[in-house]
């Protein structure tokens, strides 16, 4: 027992329970319980809730938050009923965290939907040549179906494993009758000694697209020349950023279009998907978004596109899943993307289920996912699509269309964004969706028109704060930025502001406010024609700088220099998109004390300029997103992050703004920017305020 309670105290969830199995059947609800809640951060979750539900029958106090903890062993063990009948007691009774039980109540209703009308699909694991106790992801088949190529961390270096040294390596199996045999590293010229992933590979077998972990992250290319594979080829500035993440990407049949997932700025979630087309000179151009009907406040990953050149299948945790990322199918329709389909149960599951690829004749996939009967982590699977049952697609959704998700909870579990889930059969054929009345008789299955507020919401290209629109208004500068200047106690911000989609020039109204006094000190133009700009920021202050144009998003930037800084000149464009509803932009300067929500005073030109938004469109609702990064107490930080998003929310509401149009919600560390590793700079940027646009009734 105490051995077990040493790793349950340092979170080493596998070996507690090696350590409180072993003592053998026991009525202790302490034991049961810390049996259970060890098994919900395993591969085999479903097994959490005879524990859990002995603890509880035994002593109801057995811990604080013990309903939460069944309700999501029951939701892992397919029985919704119970798993719904505990989270809504631990709501009742946990009045504070009703959005966090809100959303696991909103993923069992689609689970349960998901669930009573299987499509007829056989999921077997790959076998124990393919997979092992560690992760397997991101099978590429070739077309003859002989080969795979796929991404491992497995390791037999027990120190490497220990320290969390045991990097990702490329992996080659050969099929061996109807199984795979052993596999071997693909090439010294392609595995290095840090993190390299398979991402796609081309319809003849003979170019491989790779993930390194080179900057924050990028794709690269091999091909195979002489039975060998080349040395990996950086793709250009279009696809791979320098300071942000491009995890996965895929090439059409044809070769002219690159699909790849990235977190960029101008994107409309997390990870989103683009699209980059081949240029007369062989060079991927400008990548394009997918757009909202794809892409999600979410992830969206690991796309991959068809050789028809017009089926797109992606992972996803920001459109309708179980639980977790599932696994989505959209088609390319007279230039537009339909809406993503969910694949459907068993091919998604609770936990994460994603890298998909599919045969020619869309009958046999691949991909990874986490199964109670796996070998170890997540393992690579085939699905073999059957014909339907049903001579006609299936539509399913959720019928309670109107619950506004919520954040992620306190354990590990990813979020849901929409209360629709359509279900298709197997990709055999086209599906159809067809939009019908909502019924309120569960059988038979019916669709539930989606609610227009539950479109996906796009996050931040870059930091941005309102919606408003300034003309070009006479220019002032303060003297004392002069005097600074001449003493080069100064930092020059300049550049060009020009428009995301486009990359045109645009004339803009630039602003610096001291963010201590309110003061604006500098107010100039960017040229109308260039876009170019330059403005001195004095050292010794805490500075906002905003940039306004008609009809785009307000960019905000936070300096915050001390008096003894180095002069410096910093380039940089400043990126403006153009507003739209559902925008989600990162609040510079709101500051906070640490562990603290109480708005500090230079916070007041910031919130001043929500509220003058607010204000100048009243047909604006908004939410203000609090977030944390990942230091201390999880369930403190949803709490935290809460109450400072409210403290925004209780200034403008005290300033005129009705409370009807102004809502807080809280997220803690759960939708990092960047990660937390940087504990430094990485955790301040994760620390942030956001406004969020969620309606715009006739604006």
């Amino acid at each position: 027992m105490e051995k077990g309670d040493r790793y349950f105290n340092k979170k080493d969830y596998a070996n507690a329970l090696d350590a409180y199995l072993s003592l053998g059947n026991t009525d202790d609800p302490d034991l049961n319980y810390k049996i259970g809640y060890s098994y919900l951060f395993t591969e085999k979750k479903s097994r959490a809730a005879a524990y859990l539900e002995k603890a509880y029958q035994a002593k109801p106090t057995v811990d604080p938050d013990i309903d939460y903890y069944l309700g999501m062993a029951y939701q892992n063990d397919h029985k919704y009923a119970k798993a719904r009948e505990h989270y809504e007691e631990f709501r009742r009774k946990n009045k504070k965290l009703a959005e966090l039980t809100t959303e696991k109540i909103f993923e069992c209703e689609i689970g349960d939907s998901l669930t009573r009308k299987p499509i007829n699909a056989l999921i077997e694991n790959a076998g124990g040549e393919v997979n092992s106790a560690f992760h397997e992801y991101s099978p590429l088949v070739t077309g003859d179906g002989n080969t795979m190529i796929f991404t491992s961390n497995r390791s037999d270096d027990d120190y490497k494993i220990k320290s969390g040294t045991n990097f990702e390596d490329i992996y080659i199996s050969p099929k061996v009758g109807e199984n795979w045999g052993p596999p071997k590293k693909i090439s010294p010229n392609i595995n290095i000694k840090f993190n390299d992933a398979a991402a796609s590979l081309s319809a003849d077998g003979n170019t491989l697209l790779l993930y390194y972990e080179e900057g924050a992250g990028d794709i690269l290319m091999s091909t195979r020349e002489n039975g060998d594979w080349s040395k990996p080829v950086p793709l250009n500035k279009n696809i791979n950023t320098p300071m942000f993440w491009e995890t996965s990407a895929c090439i059409s049949a044809d070769g002219k279009k690159l699909f790849f997932a990235s977190n960029r700025p101008g994107g409309r979630g997390e990870l989103d998907i683009w699209v980059s087309e081949l240029d007369a000179k062989g060079q991927w151009g400008k990548a394009v978004n997918l757009g909202p009907t794809i892409n999600t406040p979410g992830n969206e990953d690991s796309p991959y596109i068809h050789p028809d050149g017009v089926t797109l299948y992606f992972s996803s945790d920001g459109h309708p899943s179980m639980g977790s990322n599932d696994i989505f199918m959209t088609e390319l329709k007279n230039g537009k993307w339909t809406r993503p389909v969910n694949l459907g149960y068993p091919v998604n599951s609770i936990e994460y289920d994603g890298f998909f690829s599919i045969s020619a004749d869309k009958k046999t996939g691949y991909y990874s996912t986490l199964r109670a009967d796996g070998l170890g982590s997540a393992d690579i699977y085939k699905v073999t699509f059957l014909p339907p049952k049903e001579e006609k697609p299936i539509l399913l959704a959720s019928n309670e269309p109107q619950v506004q998700p919520a954040v992620q909870p306190v354990v590990e579990q990813p979020k849901v964004t929409e209360p629709v889930v359509v279900v298709t059969p197997p990709p055999v054929e086209v599906p159809v969706v067809v939009e019908t009345p909502t019924v309120e008789t569960p059988p038979p299955p019916v669709v539930v028109e989606e609610p227009k507020k539950e479109e996906p919401k796009p996050v931040e290209p870059a930091p941005v704060v309102a919606v408003v629109e300034p003309p070009k208004v006479e220019e002032y500068i303060d003297p004392s930025i002069q005097q600074s200047k001449e003493a080069k106690v100064v930092t020059i911000l300049k550049g060009k502001v020009i428009d995301e989609t486009t990359a045109k020039p645009l004339g803009a109204v630039i602003s610096l406010v001291n963010n201590e006094t309110g003061k604006v000190v500098t107010r100039i133009n960017s040229n109308a024609e260039t876009g170019d700009f330059e403005l001195t920021i004095p050292h010794g202050g805490n500075y906002g700088v905003s940039t306004e144009r008609s009809g785009y998003l307000f960019n905000s930037i936070n300096f915050n220099l001390p008096a003894f800084a180095e002069f410096q000149e910093i380039d940089t464009h400043i990126i403006m998109v153009k507003a739209e509803v559902g925008s989600i932009a990162v609040l510079k300067n709101v500051f906070f004390d640490v562990g603290k929500s109480e708005l500090r005073t230079e916070s007041v030109t910031e919130v001043e300029k929500i509220r003058e938004l607010l204000t100048s469109s009243p047909h604006l609702v908004v939410q203000i997103n609090g977030h944390t990064d990942n230091t201390g107490n999880a369930a403190n930080n949803k709490v935290l992050s809460l109450k400072r998003a409210s403290s925004v929310v209780d200034y403008l509401v005290q300033h005129g703004i009705a409370s009807t149009r102004v809502s807080a919600k809280g997220f803690g560390a759960e939708k990092p920017i960047v990660s937390n590793d940087d504990e430094e700079e990485g955790r301040a940027i994760n620390r942030r305020t956001e406004i969020e646009i969620l309606e715009s009734n006739g604006g």
